[in-house]
């Protein structure tokens, strides 16, 4: 439990940082206005940098929520 906060912590700090406003667990693309396919590209490269690993292409067009990110950067870093 404790590695998800940290994992969830992360990423919302990085997505803040990105998109230039606030983000939530319940934030994605289609509720928020800043992520467009543009700051998708810059999202999924921080993170990739921050967490040392690389998305799939599949990943990188399925992955477009908060939670669908922690999920997959928290099951990425127990394997």
């Amino acid at each position: 439990m404790n590695e998800k906060l940290a994992v969830a912590d992360r990423v919302l700090s990085l997505l803040a940082a990105v998109l230039k406003c606030p983000v939530a667990m319940e934030s994605s693309r289609e509720n928020l206005a800043a992520w467009d396919s543009l700051k998708h590209i810059e999202v999924m490269f921080a993170l990739e940098e921050d967490f040392d690993m690389q998305f799939s292409e599949e990943e990188l067009s399925e992955l477009s929520s908060v939670q669908a990110l922690v999920e997959r950067l928290r099951d990425g870093h127990e394997a």
